[in-house]
């Protein structure tokens, strides 16, 4: 396997404390086949992220604002299976650490991290969700135009009303299209369409004449 056909797990970094932020972002940077998608201070930014960007894993500093940091976690574990949460904190035996693993977290990780430590983490909170993330199939090639635009208004957040007005067809077709690309590239939910999407560079399409 190429650099370049490496997979990529994609990060979210959510922590208010800007120098743990900082660390973290620095040492994940550093390592192959690891990208930050994106770094949250609220909890609020926190879903907003997952939503958008479907991350396999999620770095929670226990001090964000915004919540409850148990109850983010739960949440996130219910609409986001296939994403899995590593908290960051002080100290493993603290109650507020042990209260966020006990809600659905995969892991601990120190708030100073070193890169060991943050390989063991990545590693078991993706081995923890790999059950639920059947691995898609790289068929683009198969995939027609429309079905791209499709899945890259899709990743875009759009719903499939949304999409049916954009591309001018009716919401049936939108389905019938989105259905097709799921069974070419082996995907089961909507997230899986937006996380195939974000990592084979399919963006939202541009305004086109309608197409059945």
């Amino acid at each position: 396997m190429t650099a370049k056909e490496t997979p990529v797990i994609r990060v979210l970094v959510a922590d208010d404390r800007p120098a743990v932020r900082t660390a973290l972002s620095t040492v994940l940077r550093l390592l192959p086949g690891v990208a930050v998608v994106a770094t949250a201070t609220h909890q609020r930014q926190v879903a907003e992220h997952t939503q958008r960007e479907q991350p396999e894993v999620v770095l929670l500093g226990l001090t964000l604002p915004g919540g409850d940091p148990a109850e983010l976690t739960r949440r996130l574990r219910a609409e986001h299976p296939a994403t899995a949460l590593v908290v960051v904190g002080s100290a493993p035996a603290d109650e507020a650490v042990r209260a966020v693993l006990l809600a659905g977290a995969a892991g601990y990780l120190s708030a100073t991290p070193d890169r060991e430590a943050v390989v063991r983490a990545l590693r078991v909170a993706v081995a923890s969700t790999s059950g639920r993330r059947p691995a898609p199939r790289d068929r683009r090639e198969e995939l027609t135009a429309r079905e791209i635009d499709v899945l890259g208004l899709v990743a875009a957040g759009l719903t499939n009303a949304e999409i049916a007005r954009r591309l001018s067809v009716s919401e049936a077709t939108v389905k019938t299209h989105l259905n097709h690309a799921y069974t070419k590239a082996g995907l089961h939910s909507r997230a899986e369409a937006v996380r195939y999407a974000k990592q084979h560079g399919i963006g939202p399409a541009d305004e086109s004449p309608p197409v059945s």
